[in-house]
């Protein structure tokens, strides 16, 4: 059994303000009539009504080994901020995946197992500026 290739799953920052999303997503195919978007949303808008999540929509792959993969890049400071938000800052976003099925309709609230990081509930997250912790001496032995 091949391990899964963590380099390619969920978000991480690739350069300063560049996401790069990615899920796998078995017999979930464009071909069948299948759209994967991802929503994003500041931490600190999460809860305020007049603040929605940015979607955007990913694109299918087949991984030889794994099948159907949905990815995508996303510049966060090169987005629209919804007025009033803290989008493009520094810190914590939350995120989660939703299909949109021909035949089903629309699977919200995704819950994404590959996630480095969780924000409040079950909700997957990345840190945009990531700054790893500097270790003292006596901290890193």
């Amino acid at each position: 059994m091949e391990l899964l290739p963590l380099d390619k799953l969920g978000a991480r920052e690739i350069t300063p303000g560049t996401i790069q999303f990615g899920v796998f997503f078995p017999w979930v195919s464009a071909t069948n009539g299948n759209r994967v978007f991802v929503k994003v949303i500041h931490e600190q808008d999460q809860f305020l009504r007049a603040i929605q999540p940015i979607s955007f929509e990913l694109t299918q792959s087949t991984d030889p080994t794994y099948g159907d993969y949905w990815s995508i890049q996303v510049n966060i400071p090169s987005q629209t901020p919804p007025p009033n938000s803290s989008w493009g800052q520094p810190g914590t976003y939350i995120y989660r995946y939703e299909i949109h099925n021909p035949n089903v309709g629309i699977l919200d609230w995704i819950v994404y197992p590959f996630a480095r990081e969780f924000g409040v509930g079950k909700l997957s997250a990345f840190t945009l500026g990531f700054q790893d912790h500097p270790w003292s001496a006596n901290e890193a032995t």
